[in-house]
Formats: C-alpha cells, sequence, structure tokens
C-alpha cells in the first residue's frame, strides 16, 4: 500500500484528500505545515509529499528545498497542490527546487490519483534503475577487488619493486631493504628510524570510495609525502597497515619532528575535487568521515649500538601495533 504524506494548513481539505487518496488504497498521513511535513517525511519514509504552497510556520517550496537538500529525503517524490501559487513563475520555482509534479486546486479527483500513481510507478522503477546499477557497480568492485589481489600475488611471488597500480615502492621490498639498511647501519655504526603512517578507518575509507578513487586519494597522498622526504628515504604502501617510511642515518628526534609536520598537513589536505565529492551518492555523515580524515604514526629508531629490536621482524610487528590517539611513537 503506497504511502502518502500530505500538507496542507486546511484541515477540511486535508480531510477531503485523505477520503479520496484512501478510496485508491492508499496509506495516508496528514500534516499542517512545513515543518511538520519535514519532521513526518524523516520519521516515516512515505512513498510521495504533497505540499501546499502556502503554509504557516513554514511554506511548501521552503519544504521542498529541505526535503531535496537532506540526503534522507531528496528521493521521495514532491508534488505541489496549492490554490495560491498559480503563476507560472511560482510553477517553475517549485519544479526547480526538485519537486515531479505542480498541480493547481481546484482539482479533478480522478486526475489527482493518476498523476500521483504515474509519478510512483516512475520513481519505483528509478528506484529499481539504482539498485541494478548498485548490484552491478559492486559485481565490478568485486571484480576489481579480485584483479587487485591477483596483481598484488604476482607482485610478491616476482619480488617486483614498484607496486602498479601506486606506483610506490611495494611492501615486500620494503621489508628487504631494511634488512638490509640494518645490516649497513651496523657495519658504518649509524642510526636510522622507520614510520608507519596509516589512515583512521582505512578499510571503511576504501568502501566508501571504491578501488578507483582510493587509488587516487593514495597516489596524492603519497606524492605529497614524498615531496617532503629526501632521496635516500624509502617510501612504501600497505593496504593493510598503511604508509611505511625508512629514514637512514636519522635519528629519532629528527624523524619524529618530520613526521609529525606531515601527519598535520596531510589533514589539511583536499585530496578529491567538487566535482567527485557530488558524484558520490553517501550520506553526510560518511562525507563528514571524508572531509576530516585522521592520520596516525607510529616510529621506532635504532642504532648500532642497540641490542634490542634489531631485527626487521621486531622493528615491523612494532610498528604494527595501532593507538587511537595520534602519534605515539616509540624509541
Amino acid at each position: 500500500m503506497p504511502k502518502l504524506l500530505v500538507a496542507d494548513d486546511n484541515q477540511e481539505m486535508l480531510d477531503t484528500l485523505r477520503r479520496i487518496f484512501e478510496l485508491y488504497a492508499f496509506e495516508v498521513i496528514t500534516v499542517l505545515n512545513g515543518q511538520e511535513a519535514i519532521a513526518k517525511a524523516r520519521q516515516e519514509s512515505p512513498d510521495l509529499i504533497l505540499l501546499d504552497g502556502m503554509m504557516p510556520e513554514m511554506d511548501g517550496f521552503d519544504a521542498c528545498k529541505i526535503l531535496k537538500n537532506d540526503a534522507a529525503t531528496r528521493d521521495i517524490p514532491v508534488v505541489f497542490l496549492t490554490a495560491n501559487y498559480i503563476e507560472l513563475h511560482h510553477r517553475l520555482k517549485g519544479l526547480e527546487l526538485g519537486a515531479d509534479d505542480y498541480l493547481i486546486k481546484p482539482f479533478n479527483s480522478r486526475e489527482l490519483v493518476a498523476r500521483i500513481k504515474s509519478i510512483l510507478k516512475r520513481s519505483e522503477l528509478t528506484r529499481q534503475l539504482r539498485a541494478e546499477n548498485n548490484k552491478l557497480l559492486e559485481q565490478s568492485l568485486a571484480v576489481e577487488h579480485q584483479l587487485h589481489n591477483i596483481r598484488v600475488n604476482e607482485a610478491r611471488q616476482n619480488g617486483l619493486i614498484v607496486d602498479p597500480v601506486t606506483g610506490l615502492y611495494t611492501y615486500h621490498f620494503f621489508v628487504e631493504h631494511l634488512k638490509n639498511e640494518l645490516d649497513r647501519m651496523k657495519r658504518y655504526k649509524q642510526n636510522m628510524t622507520i614510520a608507519r603512517m596509516y589512515i583512521h578507518q582505512m578499510n571503511k575509507m576504501e568502501e566508501l570510495l571504491g578501488l578507483h578513487l582510493f587509488n587516487l586519494l593514495i597516489i596524492r597522498m603519497a606524492n605529497y609525502i614524498l615531496k617532503k622526504m629526501r632521496a635516500a628515504d624509502i617510501l612504501s604502501f600497505n593496504r593493510e597497515k598503511g604508509f611505511y617510511i625508512l629514514m637512514p642515518e636519522t635519528g629519532y628526534d629528527g624523524a619524529a619532528q618530520k613526521v609529525e609536520s606531515i601527519r598535520l598537513d596531510l589533514e589539511q589536505q583536499a585530496y578529491l575535487d567538487d566535482m567527485i565529492k557530488n558524484s558520490m551518492q553517501v550520506s553526510r555523515k560518511k562525507m563528514s568521515d571524508l572531509n576530516n580524515m585522521r592520520f596516525y604514526s607510529r616510529l621506532v629508531s635504532v642504532s648500532s649500538k642497540d641490542s634490542h629490536l634489531t631485527g626487521a621482524e621486531k622493528l615491523l610487528e612494532a610498528l604494527n601495533i595501532e593507538k587511537e590517539t595520534p602519534d605515539k611513537s616509540e624509541n
């Protein structure tokens, strides 16, 4: 049974519309102004909203604007039914705000019901197409993830130095280079610091963006980090753990200052332009999460004099402990 939300400040008109639509097997919810219409729409999720133009508290135009700007209600069809705003510019204003139709009182009940049914049918077809498109998108992303995993496994098996997706050093190469750097550090009696920098809830971020946009995000982050690094430093990216930075001949204090500067600056960057964001059908909460990404860092510093944490595996194990506060580092 289709659910209609009807907003009109005239109680007699509400009663009339209720009788008409209930005769045609509609469930009808009635309210007396635009503010009540917005609250009920968010609470009840009706299949269609019928708005009067002129109402106290908030008129239909303002209510329509708010409804169409709210992710929870923007896909609900809106129809104006008014006796006051009957000029062409009123009709155009309503349609520009996102209304699906603009009808004038007095009305023919059969014509009104027929037009409402037509809009509901069109809305249902749109929902079905969107659901099918989302299903196809999910299938496409699943295939992309499978192909990506195949490429990653091939890179590991073949010992590739550079990840073909991001253009950064592979994690496998980073680990091997770390082992070599530890040997060189001991031989020449030097010191070294390695750091890990990761995005809060990185897996959820990849799920939100999809594989292609997430790769773009990582590449843009990497380009920024590389600008802050020395030629001797090594940057790698692991999809489960984040960025790894190896800084030869660097003590803890200098490395910590550099990494903290990078971490704070990364949180201020705009990685996705407005056109890309507007194309993403996500909630305001998720978009807020995207606009306020948090970065965390871990550092481990060793020297040739240290007798602990000098194996590559132990160093990486210390780095991979995640904390919920930024830059809780170890020396």
